[in-house]
């Protein structure tokens, strides 16, 4: 099967015929991307539907953690600072090259 020339095409065919096809050929394509980012969207919805459910559920355990009288800035506070001592001692042996551990009394010398 030979491709269609569109020169050829017009002269064996004629223009309307032609200019139909492809503009029913376009509107086929501009329905296809619409229908495409409105599966796109419907799929970043309902990740953020979940996610912002994950976020309620959390906001409602804290609630009820401050609730009975526990603090949970200082449980949160220790967390916060073990995983940036985590994090800054896993930096400095895969990037540095260095097993020091991180000391935040130890001054530096500049």
């Amino acid at each position: 099967m030979n491709p269609i020339e569109l020169g050829k095409a017009i002269d064996t065919y004629g223009i309307a015929i032609v200019t139909a096809i492809l503009l029913g050929l376009i509107v086929w394509l501009i329905k296809h991307f619409v229908t495409q980012q409105d599966k796109t969207m419907k799929d970043i919805i309902s990740m953020s539907k979940v996610e912002m459910k994950a976020i309620g559920d959390t906001m409602e355990k804290m609630q009820k953690t401050i609730q009975k009288g526990y603090s949970t800035n200082s449980r949160l506070n220790r967390k916060s600072i073990t995983m940036i001592g985590t994090l800054a001692e896993y930096i400095n042996k895969h990037l540095n090259s260095s097993n020091d551990k991180v000391n935040p009394r130890k001054k530096v010398k500049k």
